[in-house]
């Protein structure tokens, strides 16, 4: 006779051991949290160069996708390039051309920025330092002739502004100075130390490279890494679970790469609007300028505004009368970019309020830093679009609408799912108590009798 388990006894036994398993894991956290912290950072630096290659990869994707339909797929169409190899060779030419092609795009993209545009930006920032004292003193004199009607305001700017240079050079002479010259003759501890920062960044460009070349097997065979995570998902859960976290994983893919892609453009577009415009206004440091509101632009938000800041502060300390006229320009063009550029490039909106903005970008800043700032709208516009589907299938589990319209002023709501609207009822007035009347009364008979004495002794 063969015994049967009982299958209640299977799950007491299976919630028991994972029950300890959790314990265990709570207990290696909290005490443990150092040793788990490194083994995390070694592993980090084991798989850098995958993870470099797979954001990579993510990264060209829509380049691959618009290069591939838009101009590889076309051109071998017309000029019937591969007609002797099969369908699925052709594609496989098609792709390795398309993944060339979009390399060409991005080394070239990086060639022109370092050698066209990083020497202008290196060359505006040398000259910004070695005339500073210039710019500050051409800024106290136009101050002083702005408020001639206003002395005092004159003279506590600029006396605000000559103890900002005067602190800046001495702290320049007193401690930047004598630290270099300190550092000189410990050549030993330099040369370890010039030595280590070399390591590190040959160590990050070895990364980077090999990185690289994983981004191009990624992309090349992207379909099948789809394919074969998909094959996995149905095989290990159920089909209705599977069907979910799919459109999940698809949901976020379009968020995160629609909204960065589309975010990257419109900074893109804003840098060249600014330098066009900039340099029509005849404002000092266009490349600079233009450079500091394009890149902040990718941050949303307060992107413009962190880069209006230190480029206003630029134009004021060299040509003061434009300061007001480019902040002006600020103003419009992100009123423009807001409500033309942005909306027409991107490809839809988060649904976030501009509360959840602001908060996502704050909390994911104060995590991840500029990174987080960046990535912290697409993730908090996934999170909340994941508890609204959520939210949407339990209120249709129980029959009830999913419009946020219906739950305005709601009362109760019964079991059958009818809605009844709060209605104020104001309280039913106490009726004082007798001790509180009683109190009343005594201090009005006391009120009383004061006044009638303070009159008597006026009248005698």
């Amino acid at each position: 006779m063969k015994l049967k388990p009982d299958k209640k006894y299977i799950h007491m036994g299976l919630t028991l051991f994972f029950t300890a398993i959790a314990i265990m894991l709570v207990f290696f956290f909290v005490y443990r949290h150092a040793s788990i912290r490194a083994g995390i950072d070694t592993m980090n630096k084991i798989l850098a160069p995958i993870i470099y290659g797979f954001i990579l990869a993510y990264i060209m994707t829509p380049l691959l996708n618009f290069i591939e339909k838009n101009a590889v797929f076309p051109l071998y169409k017309k000029f019937k390039f591969f007609n002797n190899y099969s369908e699925k060779k052709q594609k496989k030419k098609a792709r390795s051309l398309s993944i060339i092609a979009t390399l060409i795009v991005v080394f070239a993209f990086l060639y022109f920025f370092f050698v066209n545009v990083i020497p202008e930006i290196y060359k505006s920032l040398q000259n910004i330092i070695s005339h500073y004292s210039i710019y500050t003193n051409n800024l106290v004199r136009w101050l002083n002739k702005l408020m001639d009607d206003n002395p005092d305001i004159a003279k506590l700017f600029s006396q605000m502004i000559i103890n900002y240079s005067s602190e800046t050079d001495n702290w320049l002479n007193d401690f930047l100075l004598p630290t270099v010259s300190k550092l000189f003759p410990n050549i030993t501890d330099i040369f370890l130390e010039f030595s280590e920062s070399l390591l590190r960044f040959g160590k990050f460009l070895w990364n980077v490279v090999i990185g690289l070349i994983i981004s191009i097997y990624v992309l090349s065979s992207k379909e099948k890494f789809s394919r074969s995570c998909t094959k996995l998902l149905y095989a290990f859960f159920e089909n209705k679970t599977a069907n979910k976290i799919l459109e999940a994983v698809r949901f976020t893919h379009h968020k995160f790469i629609g909204f960065l892609s589309g975010k990257v453009v419109d900074s893109l577009i804003v840098g060249m609007i600014s330098f066009i415009a900039l340099t029509i206004l005849g404002m000092p440091y266009v490349l600079l300028v233009s450079m500091i509101i394009g890149v902040t632009n990718i941050i949303p938000f307060f992107g413009p505004w962190f880069g209006a800041v230190p480029s206003a502060i630029i134009i004021l300390m060299v040509a003061p009368k434009k300061a007001l006229i480019f902040i002006i320009y600020i103003v419009i063009l992100q009123q423009i970019d807001g409500n033309v550029i942005g909306p027409k490039i991107l490809s839809e909106s988060t649904g976030l309020s501009s509360f959840w903005i602001i908060c996502s970008i704050t909390i994911f800043g104060g995590l991840f830093g500029v990174p987080g700032m960046i990535i912290g709208v697409p993730v908090t516009a996934v999170i909340f679009a994941g508890i609204n589907s959520i939210t949407n299938s339990k209120l249709e589990k129980k029959n009830m609408p999913v419009e946020e319209e219906n739950y305005f002023e709601v009362g109760q709501v019964s079991n059958e799912g009818e809605f009844t609207p709060y209605v104020y009822v104001e309280p039913p007035k106490q009726k004082p108590s007798k001790a509180f009347i009683k109190m009343i009364n005594f201090v009005k008979k006391i009120t009383i009798n004061t006044k009638e004495k303070i009159t008597k002794k006026k009248e005698n």
